[in-house]
């Protein structure tokens, strides 16, 4: 890249920071007074009403730019019609819960919309068994669909503490941004710097900063949809085609930790004779906590997490040319991992908290005895004591037993009749 289009993306990133910035300070009150709020509840433990804005700041900005970027305008409007639908669905769900099987439907829609008209579309799995690639033929749009509806829902499940949602696109878009960088997806790479701007602008409102302790606005149904909805698309065109950047398999890599998140649970669900979709605190930011980690704990360390996932495929591709075969096996041993794990997490968590406890308990004991000293034994007797030792062995030290002993010796020579 010239240093004139590092200019010109420098300038980009800075104006869609400040731009989803004025959106969220613009839409904050409004919000407030229109009702679309996040109220507490028994599974909502903030105190106060919310603004779920943070889908539609961001949302709002990325629109700006496909109208007015040359580059951008070029992804074509399925895109942007796809994205509207997935917006629209998450702000009615923000309003007023909107049945399940309502947006599933909307969802699929917007998905058919972005593979007929988007032209995005999983056509090859690649050499996931190492007997060949895997053509889907027939099978492409509903496997699309399927993919696609899975990753929009497993960021919209994700979505449990302040800045996990957030953060964990942030880190994709980086990630992302990378890839396209050194191709000629330039469209794309300016997509992905729109986004992961707005996203952290975002995060300045969301997280525990500046003074504050909790977070002013949320990113809502409306913007985890809209986050999972975008990379997944980003992700596809990364891997499909003749021009793709990755493995199909490094696609699962990049967006590991929610997926593997999302499924461990509906498994365990679906083995407790649940619903898989029904809401619950089983999730790994919400097993966390309870072990004794801090929040801010708990979302460095699920971003580390996904951050270490992330590069761990791209390493393997990009780096050592792996076969595709042994990265799937990887990361089903991941999987299973995990699954295992969170389906014994009661075991994680005694665990967890026994070590926490051993460990203040050490710390308790070795502040006792930094603070604490024994009745009658004062450093200038230690000092005595010490003096008194044998020349023999420079190496004895005085035990308390011998001080005490020292000072009642003392004591009944200070007082006994001469």
């Amino acid at each position: 890249m010239t240093d004139f289009e590092h200019l010109t993306l420098v300038i980009l990133i800075s104006s869609a920071f400040l731009i989803t910035v004025a959106w969220l300070l613009l839409l904050r009150p409004i919000a407030l007074k229109i009702g679309l709020t996040d109220k507490p509840s028994t599974r909502k433990k903030h105190s106060g009403d919310i603004p779920l804005i943070g889908g539609l700041a961001i949302y709002l900005c990325m629109v700006f730019f496909m109208l007015t970027e040359s580059k951008l305008i070029a992804i074509n409007m399925g895109f942007l019609t796809a994205t509207s639908l997935i917006l629209a669905t998450g702000l009615i769900d923000d309003f007023k819960n909107l049945n399940l099987k309502l947006r599933f439907f909307a969802e699929i829609v917007a998905i058919v919309i972005m593979i007929k008209w988007g032209g995005i579309e999983i056509t090859s799995l690649g050499d996931l068994f190492g007997l060949g690639e895997i053509q889907l033929g027939h099978f492409s749009t509903p496997f699309t669909v399927f993919a696609i509806l899975g990753g929009i829902n497993a960021f919209n499940m994700i979505d449990g503490i302040d800045g996990l949602a957030g953060g964990t696109s942030l880190i994709i878009y980086f990630v992302l941004s990378l890839l396209f960088v050194t191709t000629h997806y330039t469209n794309f790479l300016l997509l992905c710097m729109v986004l992961a701007a707005a996203t952290t602008a975002f995060l300045l409102f969301n997280l525990p900063m500046l003074g504050r302790k909790k977070a002013m606005i949320f990113l809502g149904d409306a913007g985890s949809m809209l986050l999972g909805f975008t990379i997944c698309i980003l992700v596809i065109s990364a891997s499909q085609g003749a021009h793709k950047i990755i493995a199909p398999v490094t696609a699962l890599w990049l967006i590991a930790s929610p997926l593997l998140d999302t499924f461990a649970i509906m498994i365990q669900r679906i083995k407790q004779g649940r619903s898989p979709f029904a809401p619950d605190r089983e999730h790994l930011h919400h097993l966390l906590p309870i072990a004794g980690f801090s929040r801010s704990a708990t979302l460095v360390s699920i971003l580390l997490f996904s951050l270490l996932l992330a590069l761990a495929g791209l390493t393997l591709d990009l780096v050592f040319n792996a076969p595709e075969w042994l990265m799937f096996s990887l990361f089903i041993t991941v999987f299973v991992c995990y699954q295992y794990n969170l389906s014994h997490a009661w075991k994680m968590l005694k665990v967890a908290r026994y070590l926490q406890k051993n460990t203040s308990n050490k710390r308790r004991s070795l502040n006792r005895r930094r603070i604490i000293t024994p009745s009658l034994i004062t450093m200038s007797n230690k000092r005595r004591v010490s003096e008194r030792r044998n020349n023999g062995d420079r190496r004895y030290q005085a035990t308390d037993a011998d001080i005490k002993k020292f000072n009642q010796s003392r004591f009944q020579n200070a007082y006994s009749p001469n």
